[in-house]
């Protein structure tokens, strides 16, 4: 009898190995899981497109896989249906550019309830139960936007401007920034500005209205991504010499200052933005306390600097 038990020890002893061996493989494949994070642009554009490739190039780091949304046009309906399928979906984190965020806050809420780490880039929706906001401190940028107009016209001068989308929290921002500035400049007057929702063509239209309802301007400000090429186009088509200080680095725009029609542009830090949502997202869903606040800040790019600004 004591010879059979002695004989089923081993069996017993590599059963229990084996056990203890599935055990480990399954909390090792839990630990090891892929998480799923989605970025939802405010629209999908080229300015955003290096938001996706710094979120891609961290990707593997921390063992995450990355999804890229936003709506076709401006379209704030559109943002939130696409943020309501991430909560079906169940992923993991979400980083968003808020439309609106007065629209956007509930849904945002809604995805922070059923668990999923979201925080805001580009433009915020700071009522909302979000994380961090990733991105340019809007105000200041504006400002930055402001005292540079101001030091090219030499405090004197009327001034168009192109808005965007009027119901994105950075670009009221951006505007409300030069504003602030230009109170110390009496003589410089804002005499139009002009919403292009964001759209190529509407944006250029506008563009042209103002500079035939305003031909004795002097500069003209661009606060979204769509201001600066269209700058460029109606600067070309009629030859015109006036200041323009617009946002941003897209080709279209880099050429621009290098051609003369823009003769400044703030660029932003989309890439690093990128980089850092999925880093905050991976360490909020790791229990860590995160920044409410990063400002990645702004930089003067000129014709003396476009060719080296980003090296």
């Amino acid at each position: 009898m004591r010879l059979n038990r002695l004989k089923k020890l081993p069996i017993v002893i590599v059963s229990l190995l084996l056990v203890f061996s599935l055990a480990s493989f399954s909390i090792d494949a839990k630990q090891k899981k892929e998480r799923v994070f989605a970025i939802v642009d405010p629209l999908i554009h080229p300015f955003f497109e290096p938001v996706g490739k710094g979120a891609e190039d961290v990707a593997k780091k921390y063992g995450a896989k990355i999804l890229v949304k936003g709506p076709d046009r401006f379209d704030v309906q559109q943002q939130i249906e696409i943020v309501e399928n991430l909560i079906a979906m169940k992923v993991d984190g979400i980083g968003i550019g808020s439309t609106d965020p007065k629209a956007l806050t509930p849904v945002i809420n809604k995805a922070m309830k059923a668990g999923i780490k979201v925080v805001c880039f580009d433009t915020d929706a700071p009522e909302s139960q979000r994380l961090d906001y990733i991105g340019t401190d809007n105000v200041k940028a504006g400002q930055h936007m402001g005292e540079v107009l101001a030091k090219l016209l030499k405090g004197k001068g009327a001034v168009i401007a192109s808005q965007g989308i009027p119901s994105q929290l950075n670009l009221r921002q951006r505007l409300d920034g030069v504003t602030e500035v230009l109170k110390k400049y009496p003589n410089i007057k804002m005499v139009d500005v002009q919403s292009g929702q964001g759209d190529p063509s509407k944006t250029l239209a506008n563009i042209e209205d103002m500079v035939r309802a305003h031909p004795d301007f002097n500069a003209l400000l661009g606060f979204d991504a769509a201001a600066g090429p269209a700058a460029v186009t109606a600067w070309k088509a009629k030859g015109l010499k006036q200041i323009v200080i617009t946002f941003d680095d897209m080709a279209e725009i880099l050429q621009g200052v290098r051609d003369g029609q823009i003769t400044v542009t703030i660029v932003q830090q989309q890439y690093q933005w990128g980089k850092l949502i999925v880093q905050r997202l991976s360490e909020a869903c790791d229990g860590k306390k995160i920044p409410q606040f990063e400002d990645t800040g702004t930089r003067e790019v000129t014709i003396q600097n476009v060719d080296t600004y980003n090296k």
